[in-house]
């Protein structure tokens, strides 16, 4: 589930003085000549939870759906949806489909609705058994999978940093993002914090009488760059991997069919590791400008929240690959002998490149 950060990223006014600021807002009059008070230039208001459609819940009624041990799963090979459930020793998978026909799942019923959850939800979690509750990004948006406090702190810093260099112009990538947190803390970038919410509420039509509306706002935007920030470590893993490769190049040069392979493999994970790039550098490059990010709102966390989510479905398909070469020494070993292999047929399977003619002039 989402971690909470409801504390503001800088010294925002107290209770007391936020109600202070509010009643002098509705204190302020009108313009003298009767006209009414321009609107704010921002989309009016943040996006509204997505309603939570009944059910919740997976909660079938179908028997077949009661075995014991049964999981819904996407197919190793084709990535379809299956219904895994055991047969003795063995484990059968099912297409979804297949089931519903077979066992008579009647197409107006609430199982027949809840396996088109489960198609859905399968995007978004690895498996899904019968009673567990729908992925959270199908009832009100928000991720159903969890980061770290640091994760959280980072994202916080970030924006705090936006904010606080709006006014000069001073870009992110400026700075590692290893430095958010120590710049953000510095006193001058306070002080630039606090200033740029009066300046920035004013220029959008706020007034900073009502600056606390606009903090609220860079708020709910750090909690949704919280999953952005724990995916950009996921995807440090999968770099990690692929220069991993390159570095065991050489040392398997005496085994040419291993050597053969990581060519291979080098040349196999170049497209998706650029595609994935690519979209961070376009999530950075939309959301960067602080101004208009808070003018655009709405739209602004949609769009972060589609780019989490699919950068989220790519990495699961990574998952079980980086786990098995987590902490493996990149040495001649019989482990990484056998690792090698393993990767080769996971990047031909998921990322197989047009032609041999690429793999060959790699």
């Amino acid at each position: 589930m989402r971690g909470s950060m409801a504390e503001p990223l800088g010294d925002s006014p107290s209770s007391d003085d936020a109600s202070g600021a509010a009643a002098e807002g509705q204190a302020a009059a009108a313009p003298a000549d009767g006209a009414a008070a321009p609107a704010p230039e921002v989309e009016e208001s943040i996006p509204e939870p997505k309603k939570a459609a009944q059910p919740t819940h997976f909660t079938f009624e179908n028997s077949v759906f009661k075995v014991k041990e049964a999981v819904f799963t996407l197919s190793p090979t084709t990535g379809d949806p299956t219904y895994n459930v055991p047969l003795g020793e063995v484990r059968a998978a099912l297409p979804i489909d297949l089931v519903a026909g077979s066992f008579g799942v009647p197409k107006d019923s609430q199982d027949a609705e809840l396996l088109k959850i489960v198609k859905r939800g399968l995007k978004y979690v690895k498996e899904i058994r019968p009673g567990d509750s729908i992925p959270s990004e199908l009832l009100d948006g928000s991720a159903s999978w969890t980061v770290e406090p640091h994760h959280r702190e980072l994202a916080k810093a970030r924006v705090a940093l936006q904010f606080a260099w709006s006014q000069e112009g001073k870009a992110l990538d400026s700075v590692d993002r290893a430095e958010y947190e120590h710049l953000a803390a510095l006193p001058d970038n306070q002080k630039k914090l606090q200033d740029a919410y009066v300046t920035i509420a004013e220029k959008l039509g706020f007034g900073r009488e009502h600056k606390g509306e606009l903090i609220g706002r860079g708020d709910e935007l750090a909690r949704e760059w919280t999953y952005i920030e724990a995916l950009r470590d996921r995807f440090g893993k999968i770099q990690k991997l692929y220069a991993g490769f390159a570095t065991l190049r050489p040392i398997y040069k005496r085994e040419r069919a291993i050597q053969e392979d990581i060519i291979r493999i080098r040349a196999l994970m170049k497209r998706p590791v650029e595609e994935i790039t690519t979209m961070f550098e376009q999530l950075e490059a939309n959301t960067g400008e602080i101004v208009n990010t808070m003018k655009k709102f709405p739209s602004q966390i949609r769009y972060i929240r589609d780019t989490r989510d699919g950068l989220h479905q790519k990495f699961m398909i990574w998952d079980g690959l980086i786990a098995e070469w987590a902490d493996v020494v990149l040495e001649r070993s019989l482990k990484v002998d056998r690792l090698v292999r393993v990767s080769y047929r996971f990047l031909a399977h998921h990322f197989p490149l047009d032609s041999e003619w690429a793999l060959q002039n790699y």
